[in-house]
């Protein structure tokens, strides 16, 4: 498996940003959903909206401390925070994707246990793989989002998706863009 999104994906993920108003209007393909791999699709969502900041002089992606999530966490790369301290090496930039796939296929096996409908929409399962990453498999586990998957209302789980948006009780664009993006990604899944 490569390390590497399909430039199907990066077209799909800026096409989907671009409709959920987060990015200047792009061209989509609109058969990239059933092209593409769930995991480009999140990775590229991941990416985009994570980014990989704290570039080094050396070039490489250092930790920093996520004020903002509370308590503090230490994140790295495309957000990864478990496992992650002080101390922890940098990454060169393909290591920190490779890093993020590596977590968001973890994550993706706690997701279908939850949620095993999840398993016949690559849209949806890359969207909830993108929340989750953002918000926590715990909280996927223990959410309305959840419930509403299970029980199949799709409507709903989309409207749920959105709701986290706020980190020490401030609403951030940082949060609620890539919440409309996955929206919009879930919405095309089901």
């Amino acid at each position: 498996m490569s390390g590497e999104m399909s430039a199907a994906a990066r077209s799909f993920a800026a096409g989907i940003a671009a409709e959920a108003g987060t990015l200047p209007t792009r061209p989509t393909q609109t058969d990239a959903v059933a092209q593409t791999d769930w995991r480009d699709l999140a990775v590229a969502i991941v990416a985009l909206y994570e980014g990989c900041a704290h570039r080094g002089h050396d070039g490489l992606f250092h930790p920093c401390l996520d004020c903002y999530a509370k308590p503090d966490v230490w994140t790295r790369g495309c957000g990864r925070t478990y496992g992650i301290d002080e101390g922890s090496p940098g990454q060169r930039i393909d290591e920190c994707k490779a890093e993020l796939r590596q977590g968001l296929d973890a994550y993706a096996l706690k997701i279908l246990k939850l949620a095993p409908i999840l398993a016949q929409s690559p849209a949806c399962l890359a969207a909830v793989a993108s929340w989750s990453w953002n918000c926590g498999v715990g909280a996927f586990q223990h959410s309305r989002l959840r419930t509403a998957i299970n029980e199949g209302r799709w409507s709903d789980a989309a409207q749920y998706i959105r709701t986290p948006r706020t980190a020490g009780g401030v609403e951030l664009r940082g949060l609620a863009k890539p919440r409309e993006v996955e929206v919009a990604l879930f919405m095309r899944g089901f």
